[in-house]
């Protein structure tokens, strides 16, 4: 029995699911799912009733020997491996004031937030691997608001965010403004730009929450890596299982290794999206359209993505320093499954 086949019949063992809970704990990409599960349909193993889908007579027997799948995160820090402790006690309420009136996600940038709580664990796995306090950081992209969470700590030295979306750039300045931090700047930018020469070299630390086809996510690290100052400095990013197959994440890592970065750590669904579940039915989605029954609206938040964590061992070595001619194929191919073309 294949490990992903089992998984989903092990789910089912625990008691009925959604195609949305399914999804969420499958650990494969959307387009893999959705065929798994019509195979399983199609053998017989499994049936859907309205919105959810339930083990038969003949996908028990099939299922006999395995143990329903139970969650072992821990409860505290739900697999975070951070909790927001000590002087950090008040940050996620302090973060949830800061951030009231960001603009909408647009699907334009890809953009999709985070759960706020996963944002300030965000700051807190930072400060717990030495890359917040005293460091200065640079974050390309950022409608999680990363900065804000980190910049509440009062620990950086400096921050700099780099971001395409004016809107998003406008709410930062102005709340750097009213709290009147004079080591916060905001710099309107373009990836496909290469990345401007004052910030060649300058930081300890870079985040990024990149795109995830293949030549995004290499122009969006090497834009990060460029701006890094050498030997053991690090970087963060996401990475999910939805959109990503296993080909890329090793393509992803032989790029790594080619920019002079080793792999420090993964923590498995670090992030949690909120994505409004109207949209997802209605706008035609692959996820939701290309599903193998009818779903309707998701009755969970089935995107996540994994924490990165990686560090250069030598200089970095950028894969992309040029202008690119891109367009929606930057953010768009053939695993993109909750993106639009």
């Amino acid at each position: 029995m294949r490990k992903a086949e089992q998984r989903v019949l092990q789910a089912l063992l625990e008691g009925p699911k959604s195609y949305w809970r399914l999804l969420r704990d499958s650990d494969l990409t959307g387009q893999n799912f959705s065929q798994l599960l019509g195979d399983l349909l199609g053998r017989g193993f499994i049936e859907s009733r309205g919105e959810f889908f339930y083990l038969t007579d003949l996908g028990k027997e099939f299922s006999s020997g395995l143990s329903p799948l139970e969650d072992l995160s821990c409860p505290a820090c739900h697999g975070k491996t951070v909790i927001a402790n000590g002087q950090f006690s008040g940050l996620l309420e302090e973060f949830q004031r800061i951030s009231q009136g960001r603009p909408r996600a647009v699907s334009d940038y890809d953009q999709g937030y985070i759960l706020p709580s996963d944002t300030v664990s965000r700051a807190l796995f930072l400060y717990s691997r030495g890359d917040l306090e005293d460091r200065e950081i640079i974050f390309l992209g950022d409608d999680d608001l990363t900065s804000l969470a980190c910049a509440l700590t009062g620990l950086p030295r400096r921050i700099q965010v780099i971001e395409i979306d004016r809107r998003l750039n406008d709410f930062l300045r102005e709340k750097a403004r009213e709290r009147g931090w004079k080591n916060y700047e905001v710099l309107d930018y373009d990836a496909r730009k290469p990345l401007p020469e004052e910030l060649h070299g300058k930081f300890d630390v870079f985040f990024t929450d990149p795109v995830e086809t293949l030549p995004g996510i290499t122009l969006f690290l090497s834009r990060c890596v460029q701006a890094l100052k050498g030997n053991g400095a690090s970087g963060y990013f996401g990475l999910t299982r939805i959109e990503c197959s296993l080909e890329k994440w090793k393509s992803i890592q032989e790029n790594l290794l080619k920019m002079n970065f080793a792999v420090t750590e993964i923590v498995r669904n670090f992030h949690e999206y909120f994505l409004d579940p109207r949209e997802i039915a209605e706008r035609g989605y692959r996820i939701a359209t290309n599903a193998p029954v009818k779903v309707g609206k998701p009755d969970v938040n089935f995107f996540r993505s994994s924490l990165v964590r990686i560090e250069a061992v030598g200089e970095p070595k950028p894969l992309i320093t040029e202008e690119v001619d891109w367009k929606r194929d930057l953010y768009y191919d053939e695993e993109m499954w909750v993106t639009l073309p």
